[in-house]
């Protein structure tokens, strides 16, 4: 009995562990070619090109994405849901971004309002769609 108990509280602690540790990790787009940095519950993020401003939240960045946008603004809404804002590397254009998780490694990305991000495809700048779907890269 006593076993069983201690399986199922191990069970139950890993699972809040897990819960709790949603929005930290790395996330990609494949179609895009779009990467999501982060770590939402503290700075602890060297961003790529602005490591002299110390630990963020986190950063995109991607092949072709032009610039790197990191996180300014962290709004959590519950356990599966977040608001962030990203800024570009020059600090020139913003955006809002809804994060919501659809499971424990399938994260939907909304831009909710401001300058969307682009990305070079051949000579050109095309902006990326405002909704996607990215999945956590296991480490």
């Amino acid at each position: 009995m006593k076993r069983i108990i201690r399986i199922l509280a191990i069970a139950l602690l890993s699972t809040s562990l897990t819960a709790g540790n949603l929005f930290k990790g790395r996330f990609k787009n494949i179609e895009n070619q779009l990467n999501l940095h982060i770590d939402l519950y503290e700075e602890s993020l060297s961003v790529p090109g602005l490591e002299m401003f110390g630990p963020m939240h986190g950063y995109v960045n991607g092949q072709g994405v032009y610039n790197v946008w990191y996180i300014t603004k962290v709004e959590l809404k519950g356990e599966d849901k977040a608001v962030i804002r990203v800024s570009n590397d020059l600090g020139s254009e913003a955006q809002a971004i809804e994060l919501t998780f659809l499971n424990d490694s399938t994260l939907h990305f909304k831009q909710i309002e401001g300058n969307v991000i682009k990305k070079v495809v051949g000579k050109k700048l095309q902006k990326i769609p405002v909704e996607m779907t990215l999945q956590r890269v296991k480490k």
